[in-house]
């Protein structure tokens, strides 16, 4: 079976695991942040660095949003204006 294939089968077994599901779903919305961002930032067309240079910041800093780790809603609303979208919060009930 192909890679995708054979992670997919993998994640299933682990979402068995009750501790591992837990933190999987505590993350989630961080990883689906970080896919949301590069997203946008290809959307645009733009490199990491070429969007660190509009925002003002280093392209580590970027690199790092994009792999979940964001230090505040600002640096959010300033990735997604200078890549020309908007960003919307909402809560939803589980």
């Amino acid at each position: 079976p192909g890679m995708i294939t054979e992670f997919n089968k993998i994640k299933k077994d682990l979402l068995k695991n009750p501790d591992f599901k837990k933190e999987y779903d505590a993350l989630s919305g961080q990883y689906q942040l970080a896919r949301m961002l590069i997203l946008a930032r290809k959307a645009a067309g733009l490199t990491q660095k070429d969007l660190a240079e509009r925002m003002g910041t280093s392209q580590s800093a970027i690199a790092r949003m994009e792999s979940g780790r964001v230090s505040s809603f600002k640096s959010v609303e300033k990735y997604a204006e200078v890549t020309g979208h908007k960003v919307t919060y909402q809560l939803e009930p589980k």
